[in-house]
């Protein structure tokens, strides 16, 4: 038995290592497709801001220093991402092509990483086929060609996934570090996923009620130890630039406004987002840290002011991130980024097929009684962000990964049961030539 165990599971690998070489295959293609298309949005933030990392120059506010010469400290984003392209940059590859082939590599671990997490949750078949679904995922493969942060928050959401199944199975104090080591560095990479520590972590290492609470809060105070001291050196260092604290990034205020102005409570953005909002408001600090302060007031009061549309100004947030509000014009919003409108249309086209075999994979796991709570959570913290900031399909990465596991699990139980029929549909050939021997005779 031991050695049919071993058998699977290098046949497993093997199948996971082909997966793995055909997605990455296909995401350097695609790269290399559309190397002449510019990179926009943050992805140029992240670029510049990774050499000028690799430089020595610190987290400067790479725009400001590009086109201005002035070296203005920056936290807008966490420094998850721009740490992983400066280590690139460090080594020499600084170009815009050199950091997109970072980050299929990086999409290349997450293909591993979901297949290793669905092999946790719900089987070795299910792990591989969520391989070969992310592999092929448009809504997967699309940010690292635009060199968003969205890649390494994949791998990470992948990862803790992974993580929160494996301690669920076998508890001990090393995995429940592992989840806490492996939430700080999520955090460090897409700051809202913080959350998790209350939506995944905490339900995760307390609700195994066969042990004893005493240990369970040791764990669980374990895991919150060694994420603060994953978080602490970027804390710490920020406290030495801004006057007030940035643990993670001093992006939401602007984010939040962008989202709450005028221009997103009616009209052609409605329940978008308007950078001009930002760029135009009177009176705002230099210093990060007390902009996003201001920022945030400023959509605070709006909101306030205008909290009789604010129920469906978020309806209509949500529904552009999940593709059943203005779906039209919002594939061409995405195309902002820089990113061909077929390419959006394929990605959406993709996230329509899958979505109902998620829902369906949600079902047949709960029928199986195996534990859903780390995938929803995902999805959950996407409604949160979302209902306060902007409507878009970047924003519904967190979720992405958790929809590729559940839709194996729907892929899986549809073809056991096309298996089953087949099996059934099937004449028994013996019988039959017994009975026309018979006859002859």
């Amino acid at each position: 038995m031991p050695s049919l165990t071993r058998e699977r599971d290098r046949r497993f690998v093997v199948a996971l290592a082909l997966i793995t070489a055909v997605g990455l295959a296909w995401r350097i293609a695609y790269v290399l497709w559309m190397r002449d298309v510019q990179v926009l949005s943050d992805g140029i933030h992240y670029h510049l801001g990774a050499n000028y990392l690799a430089d020595g120059r610190g987290w400067v506010n790479p725009l400001s220093l590009a086109f201005s010469g002035q070296e203005v400290p920056d936290a807008v984003h966490p420094p998850g991402w721009e740490s992983v392209l400066a280590v690139a940059s460090f080594l020499g590859v600084r170009t815009y092509l050199g950091h997109q082939l970072v980050a299929c590599l990086v999409g290349a671990g997450t293909i591993v990483m979901t297949g290793l997490a669905g092999r946790e949750a719900f089987g070795r078949r299910v792990g591989l086929i969520a391989a070969a679904v992310a592999a092929v995922y448009a809504n997967l493969w699309l940010y690292e060609r635009e060199l968003l942060s969205e890649p390494a928050a994949l791998f990470w959401i992948a990862t803790i996934i992974w993580l929160a199944y494996r301690f669920r199975h076998r508890p001990s104090l090393g995995r429940a570090i592992a989840l806490g080591v492996v939430l700080g560095v999520l955090a460090l990479t897409r700051s809202e996923m913080i959350a998790m520590s209350l939506l995944l972590v905490t339900p995760v290492v307390l609700g195994r009620s066969e042990v004893e609470l005493k240990r369970r809060l040791g764990w669980l105070a374990a895991a919150a130890v060694a994420c603060v001291l994953v978080i602490s050196p970027w804390a710490l260092y920020n406290s030495t630039r801004f006057d007030r604290p940035v643990p993670l990034s001093a992006g939401l205020g602007g984010t939040m406004w962008s989202g709450n102005c005028p221009p997103t409570y009616d009209g052609r953005l409605y329940g978008y987002a308007e950078l001009a909002c930002v760029l135009l408001a009177p009176g705002i600090s230099s210093d990060p840290s007390v902009a996003d302060g201001q920022y945030r007031n400023l959509a605070i009061t709006f909101m306030k002011d205008h909290r009789g549309e604010v129920p469906a100004v978020v309806l209509a947030r949500l529904g552009r991130t999940f593709g059943v509000y203005r779906p039209g014009q919002q594939m061409d919003l995405e195309t902002e980024r820089g990113t061909h409108l077929w390419v959006i249309q394929l990605a959406a086209a993709m996230y329509w097929v899958l979505l109902p075999l998620g829902v369906y994979g949600l079902v047949v796991a709960r029928r199986r009684r195996v534990m859903v709570y780390p995938l929803l959570v995902f999805p959950l913290s996407v409604l949160i962000s979302v209902a306060l900031t902007i409507g878009a399909t970047r924003y519904r990465a967190p979720a992405e990964i958790p929809l590729v596991l559940l839709a194996a699990v729907g892929v899986d139980q549809l073809a056991r049961i096309w298996q089953r029929r087949r099996a059934a549909d099937v004449t028994p050939t013996r019988p039959v030539e017994d009975a026309v021997g018979a006859a002859a005779s």
